[in-house]
C-alpha cells in the first residue's frame, strides 16, 4: 500500500516530516559545482538544499533553463524550503486519487524507483532578503549605452519608456516556485507560497536584521527617505513568469502597487525576457506582526 502525505511548518519555522526549512546555508554551498546536479554534488552541501535543487532541475529543464543558470550567487544567501511527499518505495507515481494528467519525468521516475524515494521532494520555494541590485535583465535591455546582455531583448510589444518609479526601501524577492508535473494542482504551490510569506512577516528581525541606533538616529535625520532606506516594511516582490502572472494575483501580488490611498507606491516595469521566457516584476506588501520590529 503506499503511503502519501503532506505536512506544514509550525509557527518556529522549522521543518515537519513533510515541510523543511532551511536557513541561508551561506558559506555551505562554497563547494557547489553549478555544471554537476544535485545528485552530483559534495556531501558537505546540505540535503534540504540538493533536494531543493533536485525539484528546480527537473522543473526549470523542463523549460529549457540550463542547468548552469539554476543556481546563483543569491541562493547562499535566501530561506529555502521544500516540500515532500511520503510515498512507499517500490512505488512509481502517486495514488490514484492523487495522480494528475501530467507526465513523469525520466528523473523523477528514477528517484521514486531508489530506496530513498519514501521522502520524495516534490516542491520547493526561496525567499531573498535585502539587498538587492538592478534587474541586469532591464539594465541591458533599455540601456542608455554600453552593452546589452545577450538574453535580454524585450518582447517585442513592450516600450522601453515605461516610466518606473523604483522603492527605495528594503524588500524581499520570492522566487525559484517549482513544483513537480505530478503533484500540481494539489496545494503545494499555495502551501509553499504561505509559508514563506508568513515566517517572513512573523520573522522580520531575522529577514532584515533592523540598522544599528546609530544609523537610525542618522536616518531620522536625514528624513523619511532615508528612513525608507533602511528599515524592512513588509515589502515582497517576485520575477514572475508573465505566462502565470494571474496564478500571482491570487496571492495578492501585483505589476503596480497602490497603497491605501489609492496611490501608487511602485510603477509598472518594463518586461524583459531571461532565459528565454517573458518576466515582469511584481509586488505586495506584507502585514508585519506588531512588535516585531
Amino acid at each position: 500500500m503506499t503511503g502519501f502525505g503532506f505536512g506544514s511548518a509550525n509557527g518556529n519555522g522549522s521543518g515537519t516530516e513533510f515541510l523543511a526549512m532551511l536557513p541561508p546555508p551561506k558559506e555551505d554551498l562554497d563547494g557547489y559545482d553549478n555544471t554537476l546536479p544535485h545528485n552530483k554534488q559534495s556531501p558537505t552541501v546540505p540535503q534540504a538544499f540538493r533536494d531543493a535543487m533536485s525539484v528546480r532541475e527537473d522543473v526549470y529543464g523542463e523549460q529549457g533553463v540550463p542547468l548552469e543558470a539554476e543556481f546563483d550567487e543569491d541562493d547562499a544567501r535566501s530561506w529555502h524550503w521544500v516540500v515532500y511527499a511520503s510515498v512507499a518505495s517500490t512505488a512509481s507515481s502517486p495514488p490514484k486519487d492523487l495522480r494528475t494528467d501530467s507526465p513523469t519525468t525520466h528523473a523523477e521516475d528514477v528517484r521514486r524507483s531508489s530506496a530513498s524515494a519514501s521522502r520524495l521532494p516534490v516542491g520547493t520555494i526561496r525567499l531573498v532578503p535585502p539587498p538587492h541590485g538592478p534587474n541586469k535583465y532591464i539594465e541591458t535591455a533599455y540601456p542608455k549605452k554600453g552593452d546589452r546582455h545577450a538574453d535580454a531583448d524585450p518582447p517585442p510589444e513592450v516600450e522601453a519608456n515605461v516610466a518606473r518609479k523604483h522603492p527605495t526601501e528594503p524588500y524581499v524577492k520570492l522566487g525559484r516556485l517549482a513544483v513537480l508535473a505530478p503533484y500540481r494542482k494539489l496545494g503545494l504551490a499555495k502551501l509553499l507560497i504561505n509559508t514563506a510569506l508568513d515566517y517572513a512577516s512573523k520573522h522580520p528581525e531575522a529577514i532584515y536584521h533592523p540598522p544599528s541606533p546609530t544609523t537610525m538616529e542618522l536616518a531620522n535625520l536625514l528624513g523619511n527617505a532615508a528612513q525608507e532606506a533602511v528599515t524592512w516594511k513588509g515589502l515582497v516582490m517576485i520575477h514572475a513568469q508573465a505566462g502565470i502572472a494571474k496564478v500571482w494575483e491570487k496571492y495578492g501580488f501585483a505589476e503596480e502597487l497602490v497603497d491605501d490611498k489609492g496611490e501608487v507606491e511602485i510603477s509598472r516595469e518594463p518586461h524583459w525576457v531571461e532565459e528565454g521566457i517573458e518576466h515582469i516584476g511584481m509586488w505586495k506588501r506584507l502585514r508585519i506582526e506588531s512588535g516585531r520590529l
